[in-house]
Order: C-alpha cells, then structure tokens, then sequence
C-alpha cells in the first residue's frame, strides 16, 4: 500500500472503514468511526522511522520505556491493529524476543490528529474487562498519562517531517484533566521500621545482611528502587560516605549515607560480598552464603519481593502493607518533620518540582482528624429521651 493512500486495508482484526460498525479486539473495543482516522499497516512499518518506537528509545528508563509500550499496543488494539503472535525464547519465558511485533508497529502514528486523540482518550476511560473482573473507570491521571504520550509521539512524527507543527500544537492544546486525590501509600513509623531491620538482623546470613542493607538505605536515603539496585561499586565513595545514583531522566544526584548505615554496608562487603566491581546488591542462590557478583545487580521486583519476605516474617507487623517506594516516603516525611525545608527535600529527592515533593510529605492528619473529632464529641448528639416520653 503506498502511504500517501488514506484508505484502510481491510484485515480480519479490523472491520473495512465506513461499516459503522464496532468489533470487540482482543480485550479492547475498536473505536467505531465512520471514517478511518489512521492507516493501518497490512505489514509492520520500519521502527526507524516509526515515531511510537522513536519517543520509546528516548525514556531513560527501563520501566518508562516497558510501561509506555503497553500502553502505545494498547491504543494501537483500539485502533485495529493485528496482534503478532508471541514468539517463545529457548529457556526462558519472561524473556522477550528479538523478532518480537507488536500491534504499534502496524499503526501510521503521523495521522493523529486533534480530534483522534480526544477521541482515543475519550474511549480509554474504562480499563479492559478480564474474566470475572468488572470493569473500573481509569482514573483521571491515568488519562493524563495517555494524553502526554501521545504528544510525546506527535513530537516524533514532528522531527521525522511526517506531521505538521500546526497539528502537533492542536495536540497540545489538549487540556489536561484536573483532579485532586488523597496522597497514595504512607509514611512509616519508626516501629515499624524497627520491626523490618530487627527481622533482617536476626540471622547472621548473607541474605538477611544484604536484605537489611537494603531497606536501611532505602528508609534513610530516600532512593527509588531503580536508583538502588543501579548503584555500582564505584559509585561509593569510602572517604567521604556519599554515593552516586542515577535518577529519572538520566539525572545524577549524590546522597549522604548515615553512619550507621555505612556500619551495614561495610559489614556486607567484608563479610560477604567482597570489593570485587559490581552492583552494590547482588543476587543470592538458594542454600548458598556468598553473593554473585555481577554488574547487573537485583532487579526491582526482586527489592519488592525480599521486602514482602521480610514483612511477613516480622511477626509484630502483620497486617501492614509496605511498599518499597513507602521507604521513600517515609525519609521525605521524617525529614520535614525535623525542620527541613521542602526545597531541601526536594533536592534529596531528585524531584523536579516542590509539588511533587509535597505528595510525599504525611504530616500526622490522623492526628488532627482525632483532634477535631474529640473538640466535638460532645456536641450535635441526639437528644436523650426521658423514660415515659411517648
């Protein structure tokens, strides 16, 4: 098909255009238009050139780029695109294969215009319904999410001279959906903390000494778990007790370890894993005591695992959710609650805006919700009745 032809090539995921009809794809509602907005490929178009591909290679992170993936396959689906069958790698499954397709690489994304792109974000406020699942409204930041991708995308399509800057700024144009939300995980207190490390430090093993490094450094430098299991050897300096992570963005930032968290690592690399170069955190097989270093060190869901591990063996906590990134919280909330300022947060943090930093901060409200209940306890109460009173 010559790609100046707007027409669509009729495919069996996808019904001819004009039909005024919609077809289920997948686990998506192929968005019934009466005239077909974007071309779809009959064959998978050269990523080079593909402006979705071009705005995946520039995240910075590895998650950006696995979790933007998705969600491009999931508006292509929307929009008809075939799905490519999966193609298995010898010896693991979880791998992804070279040759791998997915439903963006048939999409002509230079087509997005103004009103696709409402259209699309319109027709994305439900989440895809699963066996036995009911379906749940996305919420407003989620949306947003979309929103900003797929200007992301027009962006691209911009800089390979497939779009119109005129078009790329309608797109823009495109407000964002405003909303306020209540501040998502908590900040920890100090038992609870405690409780972990405690846990960790009951047992003399190289997993129970990395794991409470781990959270140590987590809770007391305000580091993403990304930010963690990136740090390398090197990237520690003995001297001065600091280390150097790479954040969002590819931004570099350098943070303090406390003294008694120096103790834990210091106590890891002599007694377990070594000074060979290498990731700080390093994987530790079953029934072994010795570290293996690599310079790939834990993955992310592994830090939320040993955590999950952890929590449920600390016996006084049970029935308190943990989440890795609450650590992060938690430091953020300490510190502003022993007097630094938010600006000062802020730059521990690595965040871009002070706005951001403020979702992170939980100052005691449950303290001023219990404060205000019991200033009117006694107030607004029904009345007593005397016995006898009809």
């Amino acid at each position: 098909m010559d790609d100046t032809d707007r027409s669509l090539v009729p495919t069996p995921n996808r019904p001819p255009a004009g039909t005024g009809q919609s077809a289920q794809h997948g686990d998506h509602q192929v968005i019934d238009y009466s005239v077909v907005p974007i071309r779809i490929s009959p064959v998978p178009l050269p990523r080079a050139t593909n402006p979705a591909f071009r705005h995946l290679r520039s995240q910075a992170a590895h998650t950006s780029r696995v979790s933007k993936r998705s969600q491009l396959n999931r508006i292509a689906e929307m929009l008809g695109a075939p799905i490519p069958p999966k193609l298995e790698v010898a010896g693991d499954s979880r791998k992804l294969h070279p040759q791998q397709l997915f439903p963006m690489d048939y999409v002509h994304w230079e087509d997005l215009t103004q009103d696709v792109v409402s259209e699309i974000i319109f027709n994305l406020e439900r989440k895809p319904t699963r066996d036995g699942e009911q379906a749940r409204d996305l919420s407003p930041a989620t949306r947003n999410t979309y929103r900003a991708l797929l200007r992301g995308v027009a962006q691209e399509a911009w800089g390979l001279k497939k779009m119109a800057y005129e078009d790329v700024e309608r797109i823009r144009s495109l407000k964002a959906q405003k909303f306020k939300r209540l501040p998502g995980g908590r900040a920890h207190p100090e038992d609870v903390i405690k409780a972990l490390l405690q846990e960790c430090d009951s047992e003399d093993t190289a997993l129970h000494c990395r794991d409470g490094l781990m959270i140590a450094m987590l809770v007391t430098t305000g580091m993403r778990r990304a930010e963690l299991v990136g740090i390398q050897l090197e990237d520690i300096d003995e001297r001065t007790h600091e280390v150097k992570i790479t954040g969002k963005g590819s931004k570099e930032r350098v943070i303090a370890i406390p003294d008694g968290v120096w103790e834990r690592l210091i106590d890891y690399l002599d007694r377990y894993r070594g000074y060979e170069p290498g990731a700080l955190l390093t994987p530790i097989w079953n029934n072994r005591n010795t570290p293996k270093v690599t310079k790939k060190g834990l993955s992310e869901a592994t830090i939320n695992q040993r955590l999950e591990a952890v929590r449920m063996r600390a016996n006084t906590i049970n029935g308190t959710a943990i989440a890795p990134h609450d650590m992060r919280r938690t430091f953020a909330t300490d510190l502003y609650n022993l007097g630094m300022t938010i600006r000062e947060i802020q730059i521990l943090l690595g965040h871009a805006s002070a706005t951001t930093t403020e979702t992170y901060l939980f100052d005691d409200s449950k303290e001023y919700r219990q404060k205000a209940a019991k200033l009117n306890a006694n107030r607004f109460g029904r009345l007593q009745r005397n016995e006898g009173e009809s």
